[in-house]
């Protein structure tokens, strides 16, 4: 597939994460930067500085940008942090507000130099859509705005306090797009609501998914596999949206019941920032022997991970009925049975519903349930799926973007 007329086309990508930033928000924009260049367009990048990413790639990365420009930014929390505190107001519309003051200067000469046909940006960072806003309003470039996420405040009661700023960059960015491209369906319904105003063609989905070329480099890394069945929860755990406590009952219950013991079961929580809480939640149901808390560990390391356990975990609490983790693309990719603890009518349960082997609940019943089919499908040594997964595949959602940015542009 190529771009029509077979012309070569360009576009900017606005991106706060990028590589060699370890966040799992960089791997939309890396890959789709590395696809985008088979499929007929040529990519110039602007993002931040590589000493503002505490946490980086412990591998190279194949650059397949035609030209990456890195500017100046600080963190506000810190740079105006007093005694290691500061004003939250002091972060509005997020703590790289500064980004702006060098990006939009910097977007202009790359405008100047490459002649974009299209620019592209992507949020969680507001101040990303803003630099894409003023870089489209000043040179017409038709614009596509990407929501990895909802806005914090149209889902997080908590996130209301400063949000008058990120709505007002919200507002500019869906007035003033070409398109605005969201994860999940159930993220498009919800700013179809909010912006009835605007054609309901001008949003679209393009999903997260997994990375081939990631996977495939494992697929004979083995590791000290255990001969107790391991579920696995890679990733951290916080609040209310991602509690394991029903989990956690459901494993107490399995337990009382004789069907699980620390002899043929364990449940491991991977790279979970504060395990405090976990392990007096294990202490109080009395399954303390049944939990691995186990510290952070490299990208790589925790895919070689789950393609050694005998089942995945997840937990997508209500709060997040719009958004799927991205993980769950790499839960998928591991074809490896699936517990999903969130609601019925979340996106992430109707991703589950699509796949073979994979469960999904918010109750303690119905996880105690799910939880004995994965040991079962172990037992029996069926674990086939019949479903094509290349469809979640990085590679097929860039073929979604190529095909979009070509509308755009025609």
């Amino acid at each position: 597939m190529t771009s029509k007329n077979n012309k070569r086309k360009t576009i900017l990508m606005v991106a706060f994460h990028y590589p060699p930033c370890q966040s799992a928000g960089t791997h939309r924009t890396e890959k789709f930067a590395q696809y985008l260049t088979d499929f007929g367009w040529d990519v110039v990048v602007l993002t931040v500085q590589k000493n503002m990413f505490p946490q980086q790639t412990d591998k190279g990365y194949q650059e397949k940008a035609v030209h990456v420009e890195r500017t100046g930014v600080f963190d506000a929390a810190k740079k105006l942090s007093i005694k290691g505190k500061y004003l939250g107001i002091t972060c509005v519309p997020d703590r790289w507000w500064s980004w702006a003051f060098t990006a939009i200067p910097a977007g202009k000469k790359l405008i100047d130099d490459f002649k974009p046909d299209v620019i592209w940006s992507t949020y969680p960072i507001s101040t990303s859509h803003y630099i894409a806003y003023k870089l489209h309003k000043q040179s017409g470039i038709p614009w596509i705005a990407d929501y990895r996420d909802p806005l914090q405040c149209r889902y997080d009661p908590d996130a209301t306090k400063y949000s008058g700023v990120s709505k007002y960059i919200e507002k500019l960015t869906i007035e003033n797009c070409k398109k605005a491209v969201f994860t999940t369906g159930n993220a498009r319904s919800l700013y179809q609501a909010l912006y009835p105003e605007q054609a309901a063609e001008k949003f679209e989905v393009i999903e997260n998914g997994y990375d081939e070329e990631k996977f495939s480099s494992l697929e004979q890394v083995k590791t000290n596999v255990s001969s107790v069945f391991t579920l696995l929860h890679s990733g951290d755990i916080y609040g209310l949206s991602r509690n394991p406590r029903n989990v956690m009952c459901s494993l107490a219950l399995l337990k009382d019941e004789n069907i699980i013991n620390r002899e043929n079961f364990k449940i491991v929580f991977r790279g979970v920032s504060d395990s405090t809480a976990l392990v007096e939640m294990a202490n109080e149901l009395n399954i303390s022997e049944l939990v691995d808390v186990l510290p952070v560990i490299s990208y790589r390391d925790s895919l070689i991970e789950m393609l050694n356990a005998n089942a995945l975990l997840l937990l997508q609490g209500e709060l997040f009925n719009n958004q799927v983790p991205s993980k769950l693309y790499d839960y998928i990719r591991a074809r490896k049975p699936v517990v999903a603890n969130t609601p019925s009518n979340s996106a992430t349960a109707d991703i589950i519903n699509t796949l073979d082997n994979a469960f999904s609940g918010i109750d303690i019943e119905t996880l105690k349930a799910a939880i004995v089919s994965v040991i079962d499908l172990n037992a029996a040594k069926d674990q086939s799926s019949k479903v094509d997964i290349t469809r979640f595949s990085r590679h097929t959602k860039s073929i979604e973007l190529a095909s979009l940015l070509d509308t755009v542009v025609s």
